[in-house]
């Protein structure tokens, strides 16, 4: 019985720490979308790198890395480091944020890109950077005040900024970036709308037919039925 027991709490106990670590995971990739929503008017790409270890590979640095004066890295889950992280992200280049949410980089060149037709290189590195496994792009375009979110090599969804985004609606959104998804089936240049549907509102589209195959229409139609 005392094994039986160790056993179950050892399993609880692991079961919390990788809920923690998912709740994580979504306050870091919701703060960055809500950081995207107010630089629409110069742009920025937040790459969140989600994977355990550091990788340094995918960009080459441009600038110094920036602390605060405490010696800690800014974060984008502080309020209080909001206004300087998006100054930082709205210089050219891309803004590396850690899966806790700590700012590696500010303005780094990344290395891949993809073709995302209609629209110019901010958009290609988001695309072909979001191929690597454990990354997330989340891209404001100044051109048409848009808020785009990738992931492997896929538009995931397409946000007018423009429209105020309710919280509950946003963060299912989150949850459909932060879901595992299968094998991508279709190429990532065939998109699909399914946001013309009640209850999912007309602001957001799910885009991608590869999403739609892999993940499944059903399912993406339940985060958004959710109370």
């Amino acid at each position: 019985m005392k094994h039986n027991n160790a056993s179950s709490n050892s399993n609880t106990n692991h079961a919390n720490l990788m809920f923690s670590k998912k709740t994580k995971e979504k306050e870091v990739l919701s703060s960055c979308m809500d950081i995207a929503f107010k630089s629409v008017q110069h742009g920025c790409l937040f790459v969140v790198d989600l994977n355990k270890k550091r990788r340094y590979d995918y960009y080459t640095k441009v600038f110094e890395s920036i602390i605060r004066k405490d010696g800690k890295p800014l974060n984008v889950t502080n309020e209080r480091d909001d206004p300087v992280i998006r100054h930082l992200a709205s210089i050219d280049g891309a803004t590396i944020i850690e899966k806790s949410g700590e700012m590696r980089e500010f303005g780094v060149t990344l290395k891949k890109h993809h073709t995302f037709f209609g629209h110019g290189k901010r958009h290609a590195f988001a695309l072909g950077t979001s191929k690597i496994k454990n990354i997330v792009c989340i891209l404001a375009s100044e051109e048409d005040k848009h808020i785009r979110l990738f992931r492997e090599g896929i538009c995931i969804a397409d946000i007018d900024a423009k429209t105020r985004l309710p919280a509950n609606t946003k963060q299912k959104v989150v949850d459909i970036l932060d879901a595992p998804l299968s094998k991508v089936l279709i190429a990532s240049g065939i998109a699909t709308s399914i946001l013309t549907l009640n209850p999912i509102p007309a602001i957001v589209t799910i885009t991608g037919s590869s999403v739609i195959v892999s993940f499944g229409f059903d399912k993406i139609k339940k985060f958004f039925n959710k109370n």
